[in-house]
Order: structure tokens, then sequence, then C-alpha cells
């Protein structure tokens, strides 16, 4: 009997083998299918063969959790679009297939286009289309091209995470696909563990094991796996999974109303001054910003190098003179004279002043900003990119720790004080709200990208010395397994591998994903 689902050789067509993080593997086919019927066919016929396969959306990650080491790549690149509106006692939410992007659902919210969509709920449709103002989906893991899916498979997060927490907090249901090809509809507050045991029905099996005995650092920032905990929710265990358990195929998640907002650059002196401001803007009740983001000089100095090459590539005014450091964040509109004395207090007091920052509301101007913040990270993946040629096992290497809020000042020391002991050129920028930036290397040889490894091992054991995580928003993938390890022990690594174990028998789902080989 012919196969009920599309595969195709992937020959030529390499983009199947890897992802943002650059680094390639290897596979035979590409499957694609277009349905969950064909997805579960996939996955029944697999799990007989015992055939691994790596499941992919948009492959935008930056840990190697979509890139293939032997077998066939799963693409769920053809299961896309939003296909419901619904309303519970918590508010709205959107119904939506594992690789529909950030950017297609904040366009049908915008357009308040809910025609062809079916009401999950009786009125739910009509009922937010007649709402005053848009609703948004507010998590923010930067890349909006990315998918749904891979957002919950990675609890994805970003900016905004600082005000509105990981995609975690925002999904109320997914529909997983297990490896057998058999499914289930996993509800939010439906199905917990009894203490440490967790059971659970999907189809005609049941499934009954023993979670791990860590708990999850829920304190900082943090995407090392899914939320183990106590009596934890089933949900959890599959956000943060990566595809060891199973096949996300649809996904509900709640939106929030849309608040008109302002954005701000201050450019500071220097990285102490604007860093000594993260403080005061933090512990304000009246600013509360929805994000805050850092940008080191050598962050700044690497976009006027650019600039200076080529003008249109980074589309944004000139770099005040003086700035040697910057804070980006956004504000809400209300109370904007209480908000702008306190701003122009707090930038007074390091070395910075309102007249000197950039300012904006419009569309336009706020686009400007925020090309300025994420072309540091684009600058840095098309420079690596430009280096596989002739060194095709490096691969983007960047910092993913986050830390307590009484442990910045010792992380941050600790960072600049390694790098420049090994004399790694370097950048810092990112989410300093929740004590995240991003560390990249400017690597220049394969010597360089070896000691640059060591040093971020370092880093990622410092994060854990001081309460934090190693890998605080791009998930573990198969470039951070070392990291899982560090975080949770021998134990916490074989505790886990039982459980894929239960769900996943003849381990076909995902192979090197979180636990390595």
């Amino acid at each position: 009997m012919s196969e009920m689902f599309q595969r195709q050789r992937i020959g030529q067509s390499r983009k199947y083998l890897t992802d943002e993080s650059k680094m390639t593997g290897r596979a035979d086919n590409v499957l694609l299918p277009s349905t969950e019927q064909e997805l579960r066919e996939i996955l029944r016929v697999y799990s007989s063969k015992g055939t691994p396969v790596t499941v992919a959306a948009m492959r935008t990650g930056v840990s190697g959790g979509s890139v293939p080491m032997g077998g066939d790549v799963l693409s769920l690149e053809r299961m896309t679009g939003v296909v419901g509106v619904g309303r519970d006692e918590r508010g709205y939410f959107l119904r939506a297939l594992p690789c529909t992007t950030l950017d297609e659902m904040d366009r049908i919210l915008r357009r308040r286009d809910f025609s062809g969509l079916s009401d999950v709920t009786e009125g739910a449709a009509d009922a937010l289309r007649s709402e005053p103002g848009t609703y948004f989906y507010p998590v923010d893991p930067t890349e909006t091209g990315g998918s749904i899916g891979g957002n919950v498979a990675t609890n994805a997060s970003g900016p905004r995470t600082y005000r509105y927490g990981p995609t975690r907090d925002w999904v109320r249901r997914i529909r997983v696909v297990l490896a057998d090809g058999t499914f289930t509809d996993v509800v939010r507050g439906e199905t917990r563990a009894e203490g440490r045991r967790m059971s659970f029905s999907a189809g005609r099996n049941y499934f009954s094991f023993d979670i791990p005995g860590y708990d999850f650092n829920g304190r900082v920032k943090n995407s090392a796996g899914p939320m183990i905990s106590e009596g934890m929710d089933l949900l959890d265990l599959f956000i943060g999974s990566e595809g060891i358990f199973g096949v996300i195929s649809e996904v509900d998640v709640y939106l929030t109303p849309r608040r008109p907002l302002l954005s701000v650059i201050l450019f500071f002196p220097d990285d102490a001054s604007a860093l000594e401001a993260v403080k005061d803007i933090r512990s304000d009740d009246i600013l509360n910003p929805e994000f805050l983001e850092f940008m080191d000089g050598r962050s700044l100095d690497l976009i006027r190098s650019v600039k200076s090459r080529d003008p249109l590539s980074v589309p944004i005014p000139d770099l005040p003179a003086g700035a040697d450091s910057a804070l980006f964040f956004d504000l809400s509109m209300d109370d904007m004279d209480g908000k702008m004395a306190k701003l122009g207090e707090i930038a007074g007091r390091h070395g910075s002043a309102l007249s000197e920052s950039w300012c904006g509301h419009e569309e336009r101007d706020q686009e400007r900003m925020r090309k300025l913040r994420h072309s540091i990270p684009s600058v840095i993946f098309e420079y690596v990119a430009s280096l596989k040629g002739g060194m095709p096992k490096i691969h983007k290497l960047g910092s993913d720790m986050s830390v307590p809020d009484e442990a910045a000042d010792e992380m941050m020391a600790f960072y600049k004080e390694r790098l420049e002991q090994e004399g790694l050129e370097y950048c810092m920028f990112g989410h300093i709200g929740n004590n995240h930036p991003h560390v990249e290397i400017i690597l220049k040889s394969m010597d360089e990208f070896e000691r640059a490894r060591s040093v971020y091992e370092e880093f990622a054991r410092k994060a854990i010395e001081l309460g934090g995580s190693p890998s605080a928003e791009h998930g573990i993938g198969k470039i951070k397994t070392s990291y899982f390890r560090m975080l949770y022990g021998d134990d916490g690594l074989s505790e886990m591998r039982r459980v894929k174990a239960v769900l996943d028998p003849k381990g076909i789902l995902c192979p090197g994903n979180i636990l390595g080989d």
C-alpha cells in the first residue's frame, strides 16, 4: 500500500539541514504533511520502522534543534494558518496550526480579519472584532518570522518577557501527536501530576511515569527544558521539550489588549553608566517599561563601522558622537508628563539627557529604533555565515545566560574579565531587564572558535553557580546539551531519558535534542 504522505529527497535543498545557528546536519528525505492525519500517518510508519525524524518548521532557532543528525526531516511548513478564535474566563485566544508565524497572527489581529475562522467558543470572533481596540500576542521572541509551534516547543521568549513572561505563560492548550501516531489534547489545568507521578491517556494508550526529581528554576528567565516540578501541569511537560516527547499539531494562545507606546533610546557616555541606569529604571514604579534592552559601546561601534561601509545596510540616523552605550525600551503613553520627568531625572543622574535621546510613537520612528537593536545580531549572523566556506564546522556562538538581580553585576564583570583575558573581540547587547544580555564573540578563526566554546562553558557554570540559567531563551537544542547536564546533573539527565523512553520507546523523535546522543 502506498504511503499517504509526501516524501522528497533532500538532494540539493540544503535548507533542511541547518538553522540560524549555522550548524549543519545530514538527512536523506524531507517529509511534508499538510494535515494532522498525514502527520499521524508519518509517525505511525516511522515508529514502526524505528527511523528517526527531526521536526522542523521555520528553522529560525539558534541552538540546532531543527538540524537533523541522520534519518529524515519532518517539516511542518504546510501546516500553517490561524483556524479559530475563542474566549474563556481569562480572555480571548487564537487557535493556530504549528507553522503559523507570529507575523501572520499579528496581521490578522491588526486587521481584525477573522473571516473564515471558526468560533472555538460561541460568538468569540464577533466579540473580538467589536472590541474598541486591537489585541496582540505579547510574547516577542525577536524573530517574528518564527512559528508558534517552534516557540512553544522551545518556550521561546525575548525582550517583552520582562513584562509579559515567556511563551509558557500564554499557552492555553496544545494538541500533540505522540511518536506512535496517537494524539491528545492538553488543556491547561486539566491534567496534573500527583506528586512526582504523571498519568494521562492518548487514544487507546495510557501513559504513567515518574517525572524528574529536580525543580525547574522559574526565578530567572529560563528555557532549559520543560518546567519540571512536583504536581506539574501536563502542558508544561511538552512546552520547552523541543520535540523529544511529541509533535505539536495545534496551539491555543491567549491575547491581551494592544496599548499605545512610546519608544525610547537613551544614549550614555559608557557602559557602566547605562548599567547603573538600568537599576533605577527597573526599580521605578512610574516607568514600568514593556522591555529593557542594552547595547554596549562595542555594539554601537559595530553599527558605525557597518554604516560607514554601506550606509543603506542599517537604515537609521547616525548615532550621536558621544554615544558609547545605550538603553532601548517602550513606555505606555499614560501619565506621560510623570514618565518623562522621571526619565529625565534618571538620565541626568547617569550622564545622559533626553535632548540627546531618540523618542517616537509613530510606527516609522519605532521601526528605526528596532532596526538599530536588531541589526547587531543580524550583522553577526551574516559574518558567521560568511566564514562557513573556509571553516564548515564553525557556527554562531552567543551566550544565553540569565541570573537573578542580585548577581547581575558579578556576572557582567565575569563576562568582561574572561573575554579580555582571552583577547577575544566581542560585543554585548540584549535583554538587560532580565539580566540576560547576549555576549557575542566576533570570531576570526577555528582557534578562536574553540577558545570561545571553552569560555562560554565557563559562563554557563558561573550562571548556574549564581542561581541562574545557562539557556534563558533559545532552548538547549543540540549545541547546548552539555549545559543541560551541567544544570541538572547525570541523575536529572537519566530521569528525563526515562520519560522519553515511555513516550517515545524507539527514540525516533528529534534525536540529539536536549538529551544529547
